[in-house]
């Protein structure tokens, strides 16, 4: 039996403390591996433990980061529904919303941020004149109402084109009495038309409007973006607005002066007081001359119609 590590007893069984004692190496050794592991299980403590104390921060500061970025979202869906579409980075994380107005809205610091309103309706629009009317339709906004205008049927030179004259507001900027430059703007008369136009809008006992001046209105027509006179026309292309039709009128052809055809409607307003002959721009119903044209679709001597269309 081997005795190493213990004390050496006699034969009576009292310890012999002259017997030479042997000293515990393995013990010693096991309390200094011990002490070892213990102080290096503290070095690894302290310096694992700040990793992980900012390892939690990051992610509680991720998690807050989701859940302001989803309550953005759910605002975001509430108010624009499905015209909303979440847009999201790299990770898959919903960085903003993507809304039916083209604007990416992200999730803002200051407390109280929504998301952006919608733009407001355009206001642009198709502008054309309303020949032979005070005023536009009752929708329709009037930029300004005017007489119609233009050379002198008997002259040579001058526009070739009815201007629409406004009545109020007219402005001059240096102006010189006297006539002094020889191009010159007239009045438009109506020179025909008794059996043709509408009498609704004239005054009550007047059925012909010759030698009446003729009234005219600017329009502008919100939303819709080009306009059209079809002669020969009383009514649109499909998808296309009517905005009012008539006759087509211009000079007369024995006249020195051609001017532009245009589009007088066919129930027509005339400037009080002014029913005098005072000739200036005069203004023809406008007939068919077959041969030229083609006979069949068009009649020989027939008043050509006309419509005012916008898109």
């Amino acid at each position: 039996m081997s005795t190493k590590g213990f004390m050496p007893i006699g034969v009576s069984g009292v310890l012999d403390v002259s017997a030479p004692v042997k000293r515990q190496k393995g013990r010693r050794t096991g309390l200094v591996l011990l002490a070892g592991v213990c102080v290096g299980a503290v070095a690894v403590c302290a310096v694992l433990m700040p990793l992980v104390y900012f390892t939690l921060a990051d992610l509680q500061t991720k998690v807050d980061r989701l859940s302001a970025s989803d309550d953005h979202v759910q605002k975001a869906l509430k108010l624009h529904g499905d015209s909303a579409v979440v847009a999201t980075d790299s990770l898959g994380e919903a960085v903003g919303v993507q809304t039916a107005y083209g604007n990416g809205d992200r999730p803002r610091r200051d407390a109280g941020a929504g998301v952006r309103p919608p733009p407001p309706p355009p206001r642009t629009g198709a502008v054309y004149v309303r020949w032979g009317r005070e005023g536009c339709a009752s929708d329709i906004e009037t930029l300004y109402k005017g007489v119609v205008g233009g050379g002198h049927y008997s002259h040579h030179g001058g526009g070739g084109n009815y201007q629409c004259l406004p009545l109020e507001d007219v402005e001059w900027d240096k102006p010189q009495a006297g006539y002094q430059h020889g191009s010159y703007m007239y009045g438009a008369e109506y020179q025909s038309g008794n059996a043709q136009f509408s009498t609704d809008n004239m005054p009550d006992g007047i059925s012909n409007p010759l030698n009446y001046d003729i009234p005219c209105a600017v329009c502008h027509v919100v939303g819709r973006f080009a306009h059209v006179m079809i002669p020969a026309r009383l009514s649109c292309p499909q998808g296309w607005s009517k905005e009012y039709s008539g006759y087509l009128m211009s000079s007369h052809h024995g006249h020195q002066s051609n001017k532009d055809f245009i589009c007088v409607d066919g129930a027509p307003n005339l400037v009080q007081g002014s029913a005098s002959d005072q000739n200036g721009a005069l203004l023809y119903l406008v007939e068919a001359q077959c041969g030229s044209l083609p006979n069949g679709p068009y009649v020989n001597g027939y008043e050509l119609t006309c419509v005012v269309c916008t898109k």
